[in-house]
Order: structure tokens, then sequence, then C-alpha cells
């Protein structure tokens, strides 16, 4: 039977297929359990499987050669991981974390590969997801090179608020813990940087923190920084 609808942040990759596709998708696949903090593939490994978000999410990330971990980007709910490979064998491009207990349907690199040639819905649907991810990626990327390491903080808040952003009295409430080293790692950033400048939003009561949750009182003032009516990517949320 196709998967229970459910209401999410933006248009997933099954929810761009018919609904014989979706039950096909289903059947094919091969279920398996991922606890939280476990690793489904590292980057720069030979690519074995794709992998289909059932439950859970995974968080994308890359480590430089120092060791150095940055955060690229969130997996959730009826995602692909390890689209990139596709076609293509090309080795993975990032390391895949659970960060949320996943249930994930696994499927062979050819086993996908036929799927797609054999179902035009399926790859139409597909190139559709895969150019949204894309724009996603890009969107961010733009931030962090073009608006500088505070710029980029500026922007993850704005996505964090977009993703989990609860209206209050105050402002915006980024209804989600969130430590200075993980807004590092975002950004690409030392814990000490991302405290200077958390510290200099404090003080202009742009921003409030409480236990490591975020108050955006403010937000007008983050998008002008970054220029926001002018962005051309629709996508904005981590």
């Amino acid at each position: 039977m196709p998967i229970a609808d459910k209401k999410l942040d933006r248009l997933s990759f099954y929810d761009l297929i018919p609904e014989s596709m979706q039950e096909l998708l289903v059947k094919e696949g091969t279920e398996v359990s991922a606890n939280k903090e476990s690793i489904i593939f590292y980057e720069g490994e030979v690519p074995k499987h794709i992998y289909f978000i059932l439950e859970g999410q995974v968080r994308l990330t890359k480590t430089s050669a120092e060791g150095k971990v940055f955060f690229l980007q969130k997996k959730k709910q009826y995602d692909l991981l390890g689209e990139l490979s596709i076609f293509n064998s090309l080795k993975y491009q990032y390391n895949a974390e659970v960060t949320q207990g996943a249930l994930l349907l696994r499927f062979t690199c050819n086993q996908l590969e036929r799927l797609l040639i054999a179902h035009e819905e399926l790859a139409i649907a597909f190139m559709k997801w895969l150019s949204k991810e894309n724009q996603v990626m890009m969107a961010q990327f733009r931030d962090l090179v073009f608006c500088g390491k505070q710029g980029a903080v500026f922007s993850i808040l704005v996505r964090l608020s977009n993703e989990y952003g609860q209206p209050v009295s105050q402002g915006i409430l980024i209804n989600r813990k969130i430590t200075n080293q993980e807004l590092a790692n975002y950004v690409g950033a030392t814990r000490e940087s991302i405290n200077r400048i958390l510290k200099r939003l404090i003080k202009q009561k742009i921003i409030s923190v409480n236990t490591k949750y975020i108050t955006i009182h403010d937000l007008p003032f983050l998008q002008a920084h970054l220029r926001c009516s002018h962005c051309p990517f629709e996508e904005c949320t981590i």
C-alpha cells in the first residue's frame, strides 16, 4: 500500500510520483533500519546502494583533511540518499549520519537505474526532485560564499526559523535546541566565531537565547542583510 500521506516542508521525491509508482517503489525496495548516530555510508566509499527514507532524519556532512566537519543538508522522510551515484558510479560525495532513528528502503544502484529506465514517470519525478535539491544546496552555498561568516550565520537562522519557527509575542522562536558548535559546523566557522556573532546579535536585540533555544526578534534585519527579497531560490530550509 502507498505510504500514508503526510504534510512536508517541501516537495519530496515521493510526492512527485503517481500512486502506482509509489507502490512499485515500496515493493522493490528492501527495508532496513538505522539507529541514531549510525553512519549509512562514508564520503569516498564506492556506492553499492541508494536509500529512500521512510522514517527518520539523516544529516549529510563532509570532513576536511584536518578532520573539520561541515554540515551540508538534512534529509528526511521520502528523500533519497546517494542519488548522485545513479548512472555514473561516482563515489559517495558526503557522509550520511542518522540523527533520528530511521527506517529506509534500500536499492542496489543497478536496481534503481532499471526502474528509472523502465518507467518514464519515475524518471521525470527523479529529475524534478534532483533539480529542487540542487537549488537548496546552491542557495546555501550562495549565502556562505557571498555573505561571509556573519551572513552565513544569518542565513542559517532564517532557514531554521522557516523550518522550526513558532510565532511568539517577542518574535519567532526556533523550536529546536541548537548549539553554537552546530551552527559552526553549518557555516564552516569556529565555535568562538559563532559566539562573537551571536553576542553581537543579542546586544543589538536582534535575537535572544534561552537554554539553547533561539528567539529571533527582528527577522527583517537578517533578511535585509542577506537581500532575501532578491534571492532567486524558492527553497529556504536546512
